[in-house]
């Protein structure tokens, strides 16, 4: 199977990656991507916590503390066929997302989706929903295994629906009317 991009960009909010999504995006790396580029944006609101400004000299920390994180999920990938690359930018996380996929030339954006539903997106906004929502390329979304288990045991599997397709042609019931 050959996949249509070349460049990929993958924001991440530096939380663990689950090992199951972590071989979907080596497998991913094997179909001919050129470059995927990992990064993090820090949020102006991550830097101010309780309202209160923070004092000059700890943003060289934040800054350091955010690139070893953004590395080591970078290295998780490195030696695939794809060129891994890495980044950290400051900016509204949604917004700069969209900028930095947009400057990196990328055909694609990988997103991961930790399943905080409806209650988590209403009360906390939803990065992935609005890059979904507002990106001009393909946004791939990846939810982790437990997330897919947890989705799993609320759907109740029935038989498939018919397809009333081939029935409503061969009768002539979907031809065009005259």
């Amino acid at each position: 199977m050959s996949i249509p991009f070349k460049t990929i960009a993958f924001p991440t909010d530096l939380t663990s990656i689950d090992p199951g999504v972590v071989a979907s995006i080596r497998s991913l790396l094997h179909e001919g991507i050129s470059e995927f580029h990992v990064f993090h944006v820090l949020s102006v609101f991550e830097e101010i916590p309780m309202g209160y400004p923070i004092p000059a000299e700890y943003y060289r920390e934040i800054d350091l503390a955010a690139a070893r994180e953004v590395k080591k999920i970078a290295d998780l990938f490195s030696g695939e066929k794809a060129n891994v690359t890495a980044g950290v930018y400051r900016g509204r996380p949604d917004q700069t997302i969209l900028e930095v996929s947009s400057a990196r030339g990328a055909d694609a954006i990988l997103l991961l989706s930790h399943g905080k539903g409806l209650l988590g997106r209403i009360l906390l906004g939803s990065t992935s929903t609005s890059v979904l929502h507002h990106s001009s390329i393909p946004v791939i979304l990846l939810k982790p295994d437990p997330v897919n288990r947890e989705l799993s045991q609320h759907f109740n599997p029935t038989d498939p629906p018919a397809n009333l397709y081939d029935s409503l042609i061969s009768s002539g019931e979907a031809g065009p009317k005259s």
